[in-house]
């Protein structure tokens, strides 16, 4: 069904595209094109209909129903006996997990929504919710199939209902999600918070969203981190790493076609699909800053620090672009809306971490040491800072947000730009006086040459930052001047804790 709609889509643009042309070479190779879409939709259509003859006939639904609903109350049971459970063949989850999306997507369908909820939808929730993460199935595959069916459920409205009301998904989900967001499973993961998330950040665009969320889950979601500070730092650090490699992939791509002048139909995909996870994590990192700000804005400043240096790498990637009109291009798939893939999908999330930040330093007051202004001014690229905020206030945003309510907003953001001029003028002259009081750069730390090199590794004893040395045993625990296990870190400053 969604190469069927996929290709109804391009044979509109291609019948749009037709109308407009004047010449006729290129008359000749869209109606050539159409002729092709028409008989690839003609051969979904052959196939749907046999599937519905197949697979839909009410017999086997009934057998389909029984089949599913027997497997998920043995697997259950099963369940709670390890020396059982791992035996289990695999053909038994991946039946139930077949059948039970054959049964909600049947047409027509099999039982009222209301209904299949009520008797079929509990227990295979249950399962999937508890078992998604468990170790004892061996196989990664079948572990990502039983995520891509939460997914897929967080998607309706009516099975998020059920998740909500579902004792087992409310007490595990949140914890495993955060969890499970690893090299291997971070995109349906994402894909899950998002839908969880959705409707609460900067500029949600006007077609193609939903302002439905789950208030439910949101607060489950703020309650396990704050309660679980370690897990949440875990998952936090994986996702700069996500989200920073996510849009190095996309600047590569577009600089490729850029350097080219050519928008390969690969290459376009390519662009579309990074994009849109990259925008996909950045929402979810913008509802990590409102409801998760003190984790930015008290302690130390690591988290803020390296959410600073994100913003402006996106920034400065969306801004540097040679060619904006080839930018844009490369987003848009034939049959897109405008309104749905354009800069300002990555640019609102952007706006919206910045303004989490500034109202909840308004309101917590939380004082000069993680003070977003300040380490914005304490980059080393003024300029860019400066241009890529200025970048976001002159956006048109009125093709990619509801209503007006973005005015405010925007006013905040020029607030924050002129305050952050200030500042960084500021530090510009405390940085000459400096330099004139000291001619020598002993003492500094030799990895990022900005602040004073105040902590050592154990037991090798090389010295760096603090701020540098936390950052780096986040993802890897041996020294990175002599590549040592690190067993430990002493602080030698005042403020050592």
């Amino acid at each position: 069904m969604s190469r069927q709609s996929q290709l109804i889509s391009l044979l509109d643009e291609t019948d749009k595209q037709v109308r407009d042309r004047v010449h006729g070479d290129q008359v000749k190779r869209l109606k050539e094109a159409r002729g092709v879409y028409r008989e690839e939709i003609m051969d979904c259509v052959r196939h749907c209909a046999w599937y519905r003859v197949s697979l839909f006939s009410r017999w086997k639904q009934r057998g389909m129903y029984a089949a599913c609903m027997w497997i998920v109350q043995l697997l259950l049971v099963l369940s709670k006996v390890d020396s059982i459970f791992i035996y289990v063949p695999e053909y038994y989850l991946e039946t139930m997990i077949d059948c039970f999306h054959v049964l909600r997507k049947s047409d027509p369908p099999f039982a009222p929504p209301a209904m299949f909820i009520k008797q079929g939808l509990a227990s295979f929730v249950t399962f999937v919710v508890t078992h998604f993460n468990d170790p004892r199935i061996l196989s990664a595959e079948l572990r990502d199939l039983l995520l891509q069916s939460i997914s897929v459920l967080v998607q309706y409205k009516e099975f998020l209902a059920a998740f909500e009301c579902n004792e087992a998904a409310t007490q595990r989900l949140p914890t495993a999600l955060l969890s499970a967001f690893d090299n291997r499973s971070w995109i349906p993961v994402t894909n899950i918070l998002l839908r969880l998330c959705k409707g609460s950040g900067f500029g949600f665009p006007k077609r193609g969203e939903s302002s439905s969320s789950s208030v439910t889950f949101q607060k489950m979601l703020r309650e396990a981190c704050i309660s679980n500070e370690e897990l949440f730092s875990a998952f936090l650090n994986r996702l700069f790493n996500t989200l920073s490699w996510a849009m190095t992939e996309f600047s590569v791509s577009i600089r490729e076609m850029q350097e080219t002048y050519k928008v390969m139909d690969f290459q376009q995909r390519k662009c579309s699909v990074i994009f849109d996870l990259t925008c996909n994590l950045a929402r979810v990192l913008e509802f990590c800053t409102r409801e998760m700000s003190q984790s930015f804005l008290l302690g130390t400043d690591t988290n803020l620090r390296r959410l600073t240096e994100l913003i402006v790498f996106i920034l400065n990637h969306l801004i540097s672009a040679a060619d904006p009109e080839l930018f844009d291009l490369t987003l848009r798939r034939p049959g897109q809306f405008t309104e749905k893939v354009n800069r300002g999908m990555i640019l609102a999330p952007l706006a919206g971490i910045v303004l989490n930040l500034l109202d909840a330093s308004r309101e917590r007051d939380c004082g000069e040491r993680n003070d977003i202004v300040a380490v914005f001014a304490s980059m080393d690229c003024a300029d860019t800072i400066l241009c890529g905020f200025q970048y976001l206030i002159e956006y048109d945003w009125t093709g990619s947000v509801r209503g007006d309510d973005h005015l405010g907003k925007l006013a905040q953001l020029e607030n924050f730009s002129s305050m952050l001029i200030c500042q960084a003028e500021l530090q510009e002259v405390q940085k000459r006086i400096f330099q004139g009081e000291s001619d020598a750069d002993d003492g500094m730390c030799c990895i990022c040459y900005a602040s004073e090199a105040n902590a050592e590794f154990v037991p090798c004893s090389h010295v760096s930052c603090y701020g540098c040395i936390s950052r780096h045993l986040l993802n890897c625990q041996r020294c990175f001047f002599c590549n040592a296990t690190v067993a430990g870190v002493v602080r030698k400053d005042a403020n050592a804790q």
